[in-house]
């Protein structure tokens, strides 16, 4: 705040005040003075009189004085001004209305509807009240900002209308945007903008200066008309996060508080396999807090929702985060040949194949794969591990009671042959666990023949389902060299064959044995016998197999993080026909090209990448904009943009109508004194 003058060489005037000081020297009583007669009997009574006089000439001469400076502030015009002013609204030539359709505009006022309604209403008054012919867009700024009229427009009716069907968003807000899109409009032509939002938001309004300075320049007035709330009130979920823990790990809420008393809402956890965690929460005014929640020592992974109960902004009241699969989640790969480099491991493929996106992904999405020798056995633990992959193992008879322990409890072993291997030590270990008993390694081909190749597989099986649409084919350049044969067996609900090799040679037989299920693949999952782990099927089949064999989540695909209203990019590989995005509520947009899937989520929550019949490529846990959850009152665009037009957005306060009023009043008393009776206050014997 500041105090500005007028007409500042006007202080001039203040030499004035001499007039009153002659005046009063002018009329006073001379010094010489002679005594004569009786006077001279009264000489005290005079002296009274003069010193009442001279107190009651300076109240006068006072009251002279300070009305000639009233008079001088008068004429000087003072004024006192501070930015922040809202500019008047002239409703002449050229108007673009910039309505905020954010999410935070869908504040919810019991007397009197959404802030949204309240901004809807006010835009179409300021239409109606537009002289004909006056031109108008209108643009919106939810998400990202957009025109509703392509040009100016003098059909008021039409503009009222595209107000009436602007819809809420749960976006955030691109006010910046807006005001481009307007200023575009104006074509810099010069006009009015007036925008209606509710400025909520650390950095919303900060974030369109650049753009109120262009629009300055190019002679264009901003008009802001603040929507706000008369007790912004909301509670919001700002985040959710896994962390592992000594049992299931534990799930932390974030929820803040916006309003300015205290709220105990409801908050509910759900996990992706359905189980919800109910907990109350307690927030004082203008505070955030966490809240943890234990999960389960054995959990699906995915996607899971945290969801609370708030009657100010609904859109904000759900989060999303992602959850690895806890407990039994690990696949316990035994390595019965490691080789002397990498590469030459019997595992090395079947590893790629399990933590495709290597381990740390693995460790943030839902299987961790342990790799070990056979001594590793020691360590299974069906609390732990749900799949066992034995590869080319010699001899497991020193397990053999923990595999058929483990089998029993409801977990699955995929048993892979190779040259170490032993029919006799085998089925003597492992009778009870093998569909049929093995028989001896059997060469299909001579070294330089191709090999037998694979019959396709039926894809009404679950675990070559995701096959349906694509990548059938390729079960036929699967060659065979050599494979281990097995005695004759009868197909029962227990024992099935799910795949073979062109004539009929068993190559993966399914056993159930108590709640497991056992897989004896007859072949390798190294390229020593065949060209299995070097074909485009080896990793699919890998995946679907652990998936069916009882590790849901594991075939969650990438895990990544968006926000509501901004599009989010997911790379992709191999072919991309009939990819889609499926979200909360089912199909959405989505744009396929140069190995990136690109879709704008339109709501917070799980949303998946996926080919029909295949895993999910990757899943996406959608969140809304934080900033928009804050309802508080952020910058005021008004003292924003005085800034760059500071003169447009002053507030201004006038003190020269004062300054002459008090002139008057002070000429008005000092007139009546002067006029007073002075023989009125004379003692009755002094006549």
């Amino acid at each position: 705040m500041e105090l500005m003058w007028g007409t500042p060489l006007a202080l001039a005037l203040g030499l004035l005040m001499a007039g009153p000081m002659v005046a009063h020297l002018i009329r006073r009583t001379p010094k010489d003075r002679r005594p004569f007669g009786a006077m001279m009997l009264l000489r005290r009574l005079p002296r009274r009189l003069r010193r009442r006089r001279r107190i009651e000439d300076r109240t006068l001469l006072s009251l002279r004085m300070l009305a000639v400076v009233a008079m001088v502030l008068a004429v000087a015009r003072p004024h006192l001004q501070w930015p922040g002013a809202t500019p008047e609204f002239g409703g002449t030539g050229a108007v673009v209305l910039v309505l905020d359709d954010s999410l935070s505009m869908d504040l919810r006022e019991t007397d009197s509807g959404t802030l949204l309604a309240r901004a809807r209403e006010a835009a179409i008054d300021v239409v109606k009240g537009l002289p004909s012919g006056t031109l108008v867009g209108v643009v919106r700024v939810g998400g990202t900002a957009e025109r509703l009229t392509p040009s100016l427009s003098s059909d008021h009716a039409s503009v009222i209308a595209m107000i009436q069907d602007i819809e809420q968003t749960p976006y955030g807000t691109d006010l910046g945007g807006g005001i481009r899109h307007a200023r575009q409009l104006l074509a810099g032509a010069g006009g009015e903008v007036l925008v209606f939002t509710d400025e909520a938001g650390p950095g919303v309004v900060e974030s369109a200066l650049p753009e109120i300075a262009l629009l300055t320049k190019q002679e264009g007035a901003l008009v802001p008309r603040p929507i706000h709330a008369q007790s912004p009130q909301n509670v919001a979920v700002t985040e959710a996060r896994y962390g592992s823990g000594p049992e299931g790990g534990t799930v932390t809420v974030r929820i803040a508080n916006y309003g300015d008393k205290a709220v105990e809402v409801p908050a509910t956890v759900r996990l992706p396999d359905g189980t919800e965690i109910t907990a109350f929460i307690d927030a004082a005014a203008d505070e955030t807090v966490e809240k943890k929640f234990t999960v389960p020592r054995v959990a699906q992974g995915g996607i899971g929702t945290v969801q609370i109960q708030d009657g100010s902004l609904a859109s904000d009241d759900l989060g999303s985060f992602h959850l690895p699969t806890v407990g039994a989640s690990r696949v316990l790969v035994v390595d019965g040949d490691p080789g002397l480099t990498p590469v030459a491991s019997e595992v090395y493929y079947l590893e790629r194949a399990l933590a495709p996106w290597g381990r740390s992904a693995a460790l943030e999405g839902s299987v961790l794969p342990e790799i070990t020798s056979p001594d590793g056995l020691d360590s299974l633990d069906s609390s732990t591990h749900r799949v066992v992959f034995l590869a080319n193992v010699a001899d497991p008879g020193l397990w053999a009671n923990r595999l058929v322990e483990f089998v029993n409890q409801g977990g699955s072993l995929v048993i892979s042959l190779g040259d170490n291997v032993s029919a006799d030590r085998t089925n003597g270990v492992l009778a009870s666990l093998l569909p049929t008993p093995l028989r001896r390694p059997r060469v299909l081909v001579g070294p330089a023949e191709s090999g037998i190749p694979t019959e396709l597989p039926d894809v009404n099986e679950p675990l070559f389902a995701p096959f349906a649409r694509g990548g059938h084919g390729e079960f036929s350049r699967i060659r065979w060299n050599q494979i281990f044969t097995v005695a004759p067996y009868e197909e029962t609900s227990d024992v099935r064959t799910l795949l073979r090799l062109e004539g009929g040679i068993p190559l993966l037989i399914e056993r159930k044995v108590g709640d497991g299920r056992v897989l004896l693949f007859t072949g390798t999952f190294d390229a020593d016998w065949g060209n299995l782990p070097l074909q485009s099927s080896f990793m699919p089949m890998i995946q679907s197999m652990v998936r069916v064999l009882g590790i849901a989540g594991f075939d969650a695909g990438a895990m990544q993080n968006g926000l509501v209203g901004q599009v989010v990019e997911v790379p992709v590989t191999g072919s991309l026909a009939e990819i889609s995005v499926v979200g909360p509520s089912g199909p959405i947009p989505a744009e396929v090209e140069r190995g990136l899937v690109r879709f704008r989520p339109l709501e917070a929550g799980a949303h998946r990448v996926v080919i029909p019949g295949m895993p999910p490529l990757a899943q996406v846990a959608v969140n809304v904009d934080p900033v928009e959850s804050d309802v508080r009152r952020g910058a005021s665009l008004a003292e924003t943009a005085a800034e760059i037009d500071p003169e447009r957005f002053m507030v201004r306060v006038p003190l020269y109508r004062w300054a002459l009023w008090l002139a008057l009043f002070l000429a008005l008393v000092q007139g009546l004194l002067a006029l007073r009776d002075p023989k009125r206050k004379e003692p009755a014997h002094a006549k």
